[in-house]
């Protein structure tokens, strides 16, 4: 039995490859990505420095994210079956997460606080637990560490195949290991 969600932020309901994407002059590369490639810094054909540095020199770079058009159904869709907390990994800008917390009053809801900022979601595995999450190096860890999970379908990571309903496939998912 579920009795919790874990929900990404970035990738999942947020939409920070595109904006990232747009940061380095390439936005048309969102539609011509190579499936299951994760790196964007290595797609780019730059550094990490050279990747992060532009964004973090934006004032307001992750409050301003925009959401992605799935975000209200795929909160519906959990809620239907837990509660659920957010889990975001920030950048290393000393920023980023008290930009992320605006973020999440404005899109979530205004009183929200059920959220935790760190790199190592694995920690809060546990059976009863789901992390949704679009790296499958998270997704790997959480199983690991005796957690349940679901690859969020993108195009960087192993669910890409799945991308023409990504909602369907989180519902099923859930249903599945729901029991």
């Amino acid at each position: 039995m579920i009795q919790h969600v874990l929900l990404d932020l970035d990738g999942v309901i947020v939409d920070f490859v595109s904006q990232a994407l747009v940061v380095h002059r390439q936005p048309d590369l969102i539609d011509r990505w190579p499936p299951g490639v994760w790196d964007m810094h290595t797609l780019l054909g730059i550094s990490k420095r050279d990747f992060w540095g532009p964004i973090d020199q934006i004032p307001g770079f992750w409050e301003q994210l925009p959401p992605y058009p799935w975000k209200d159904e795929l909160i519906a869709t959990i809620e239907q079956v837990a509660p659920f907390t957010v889990a975001t990994s920030p950048s290393r800008n000393p920023a980023c997460p008290t930009q992320k917390v605006a973020w999440m009053h404005r899109h979530i809801r205004e009183s929200f606080h059920d959220f935790l900022i760190g790199r190592q979601k694995w920690l809060m595995a546990r059976p009863d637990t789901v992390l949704i999450d679009d790296c499958d190096a998270n997704i790997e860890a959480f199983r690991k560490h005796g957690g349940k999970a679901i690859t969020f379908p993108q195009p960087w990571n192993s669910n890409h195949a799945h991308t023409g309903d990504r909602i369907a496939y989180v519902r099923e998912a859930l249903a599945e290991l729901q029991g």
